[in-house]
């Protein structure tokens, strides 16, 4: 059951018992509007007077109870509680009665004031009973908020005293209220109605303690609101100024002024109190929390398995865990206070000092050292001097206008061991794929050789006696005819042969060079497949040793290979372009272009002898390919280098 719980049954009968004795009041309003008030005017001052000075101390204390920063509900409050005040005050001296003020006019002037000043407290209490979420505003944010307060309502005071007639009337000689004033009296009791029934509904819920609202006690709040719409009533019925409903009306007004300065002032004197008792047990908490952090934050860095070292300026151990000390071979208590560079090589040591300070210089909060497996450069030093290689991260972080250093590390000796090893098997293994492309293309080029020769001529020899004997008039029509037929097939093995010979070993690569190699490989890709081969070359710009010839002409021939079987291309170009210490040239075609997937297939066994010829060359090769958009290789050859 929530706390407010019972005053709100104690206020609900105070409440129900006023509402009762007020509807019998009202149903006898015409004979007791006969019973005046002997002194109308004292009586009516010391009430207004009063109201005003709650109100005003509800804007003293709500502005200054949160100190340097206010919440923003709080400030909107005080501001609404002084507009209403000084509109109070407006009312009051514009009163009927008072010296120099004896029209109905100024009677319409002082029931304006009095509606606009009801209308603030009316609606400052439907905010209150919304509950909207607080936060908290700045000195400056606050000053501006109480300076637009003030200076709407000196518009209102202008217009009020200035312009009347712009106003609707509230008051007519003769007549008495207007319908205007009663509506908005009707409408005021309709809004402290709802704004009671809120404050009613919000005692029952429960407050989410994570969302920031102001410190009010809703249940003379609700008494407040429900005492401003029974006084509105009575305000509304009254005739003249001294009949006895506009006292009643006046002390009810009264009485709910007491009621928000209780609901709402009061607890916002005790809040910050309450607060500041509320901050002392949260510190305790907060210091007992704090200890519990450091004794877990401690367990974690003596358990870690990774090294840890922390060092302040000057680079002195202020911090070590044991996994960093069994790294260098010490104990703790030998590191702690020692220098860093009792674990950092003799010759590293002025370098890693002026390094730690630009990191510190630069502001960066962590950084990586020794990421680069190829240039172990974090390098330790034991107990016993033996160095070893060292993965590590540093962050910097400023305590007390000090700057300390954190390092956490760990030994990568055995990765950086697995590492050469890997690269030491895979350049064996270059070696290993050069050496067998070069046996490979010797044996190319010895059996090439071979049948151009030998075989060759031997057809040729064949072919010759057969030419012999068919100028031999004895043979029969029949034999003639297998002697032509004969003539026929050994032709056919000599273009056949020729052929598998230039596919092992083109004649024109050694005898003309790589440009007179790659024309006629042009010319039999276009004649062979049908597609458009366009070599965009000179003869000086391929004037190469033979290896690189060899090695250019095969990823040509690749190239082109791959084109016939999965570009389903129209178009290839060839482009070489030289300078004096590197040959770079492009094959792109207009084909189906190769997926990614593809290039990454370990049978991808023409890729992968071009990219080790390149490789064995020094070179730089690229693929530039998406489907449906061609393909395009470029390479890039150093000339001055020699080939692996």
């Amino acid at each position: 059951m929530p706390t407010e719980y019972p005053r709100l049954i104690r206020v609900r009968w105070l409440s129900a018992l006023l509402l009762m004795i007020s509807v019998f009041l009202w149903m006898n309003h015409t004979q007791l509007n006969t019973l005046k008030i002997p002194a109308p005017l004292p009586v009516h001052t010391i009430l207004e007077t009063v109201t005003i000075i709650i109100f005003t101390s509800v804007f003293i204390v709500c502005w200054n109870a949160f100190g340097g920063y206010r919440k923003k509900s709080s400030v909107i409050l005080a501001v609404a509680f002084l507009c209403t005040a000084i509109l109070g005050f407006m009312h009051a001296i514009s009163f009927q009665g008072m010296p120099g003020f004896p029209d109905a006019q100024d009677m319409h002037k002082s029931l304006s004031f009095w509606l606009l000043s009801r209308s603030f407290i009316a609606t400052t209490l439907l905010g209150l009973a919304l509950a909207p979420e607080d936060s908290e505003v700045s000195q400056r944010q606050a000053a501006l908020v109480l300076i637009a307060g003030l200076a709407m309502t000196a518009i209102w005071i202008c217009i009020v005293f200035a312009l009347p007639h712009l106003l609707p009337l509230t008051y007519v000689a003769g007549t008495g209220q207007t319908s205007f004033k009663i509506a908005c009296e009707a409408a005021l009791v309709a809004i402290n109605l709802f704004t009671a029934f809120l404050f009613n509904k919000r005692v029952y819920q429960k407050q989410d303690v994570n969302v920031a609202r102001l410190h009010i006690e809703r249940a003379p709040l609700f008494l407040a609101a429900m005492l401003l719409a029974i006084s509105e009533v009575y305000f509304a019925l009254y005739v003249q100024s001294d009949d006895l409903f506009v006292a009643i009306g006046h002390l009810l007004q009264l009485l709910a002024a007491i009621a928000i300065y209780r609901g709402m002032v009061a607890v916002n004197i005790y809040t910050p109190y309450s607060n500041l008792a509320e901050s002392s047990v949260n510190l305790a908490r907060s210091t007992q929390e704090l200890s519990l952090e450091r004794e877990r934050l401690s367990r974690m860095i003596d358990t870690a398995i990774d090294g840890i070292i922390t060092i302040d300026e000057t680079q002195t151990i202020i911090l070590v865990n044991p996994a960093a000390a069994s790294l260098f071979g010490y104990k703790v208590d030998d590191l702690l206070g020692a220098s860093l560079n009792a674990v950092i090589p003799e010759r590293h040591r002025k370098v890693h000092g002026s390094h730690v300070r630009h990191f510190g210089e630069t502001g960066d909060t962590r950084r990586k050292m020794g990421g680069s497996f190829e240039d172990f450069y974090v390098t330790g030093v034991k107990a016993n001097g033996e160095e070893f290689p060292i993965e590590a991260s540093i962050s910097s972080q400023m305590e007390n206008g000090q700057r300390y250093y954190t390092v956490i590390f760990r030994d990568i000796t055995e990765r950086k061991v697995a590492r050469e090893k890997t690269a030491l098997y895979h350049e064996e293994l270059s070696q290993l794929s050069a050496a067998l492309q070069s046996i490979r293309e010797e044996e190319r080029k010895h059996i090439a050789r071979e049948l151009h020769d030998d075989l060759g001529q031997l057809l040729a020899a064949l072919r010759m006696d057969l030419s012999l004997l068919q100028r031999d008039h004895v043979l029969t029509e029949k034999n003639q005819k297998t002697v032509n037929s004969m003539d026929q097939l050994i032709l056919t093995a000599i273009t056949t042969l020729r052929r598998i010979a230039s596919d092992l070993r083109p004649r024109a690569l050694d005898e003309g060079g790589l440009y007179f190699a790659l024309q006629t490989l042009q010319k039999d890709f276009s004649s062979r497949h049908g597609i458009s081969c366009e070599l965009q070359a000179n003869e000086v710009q391929l004037t190469l040793d033979d290896a690189r010839s060899t090695a250019i002409f095969r990823i040509v021939q690749e190239s082109l290979t791959n084109v016939v079987r999965h570009a389903s291309a129209t178009e290839v170009q060839i482009i070489f372009e030289r300078s004096a210490d590197k040959l770079h040239f492009t094959i792109s075609d207009n084909g189906t272009g190769i997926d990614v997937e593809d290039m990454r297939k370990s049978r991808s066994f023409g890729l992968v002898g071009m990219r080790e010829r390149v490789k064995a060359m020094h070179g730089e090769f690229l693929i530039d390919s998406q489907v449906g958009e061609g393909t395009r290789l470029e390479i890039s050859l150093p000339l001055n280098l020699p080939i692996s």
